[in-house]
């Protein structure tokens, strides 16, 4: 019998975990365009990886690009996935694409991940 209604608890609690959001990803938020024909919006996030040159740029959908970028020569490389970055014009950002989905960094020099 307490199998029976504990049963149903146990999976409502799942159910509750499983749907409640989870807390942003730590980093800068920075302007991105997810998909083709959309425009840019500052609701993407750039986490920069301790200790190496990887960043991620994480979507607002839970998607995310892993990177990686060398603050002395400014380039930006794919670390995984099939599409390479391609560099586009931009005023004061470094602005570029991967697939169908365009970012904007700020220029200058990167700031140090923390610990």
């Amino acid at each position: 019998m307490c199998l029976r209604t504990s049963s149903p608890l146990a999976l409502l609690g799942l159910l509750a975990a499983c749907t409640s959001e989870s807390p942003p990803p730590p980093g800068d938020e920075i302007e991105c365009a997810i998909g083709a024909g959309a425009d840019f919006s500052a609701v993407c996030t750039l986490e920069r990886v301790s200790g190496t040159q990887t960043i991620i740029l994480h979507h607002p959908d839970g998607g995310f690009r892993r990177l990686s970028f060398d603050p002395a020569s400014g380039t930006i490389a794919a670390i995984d996935g099939a599409d390479p970055v391609v560099p586009e014009a931009g005023e004061g950002v470094m602005q570029f694409a991967v697939g169908a989905d365009r970012y904007r960094l700020p220029r200058g020099p990167a700031p140090t991940p923390g610990p």
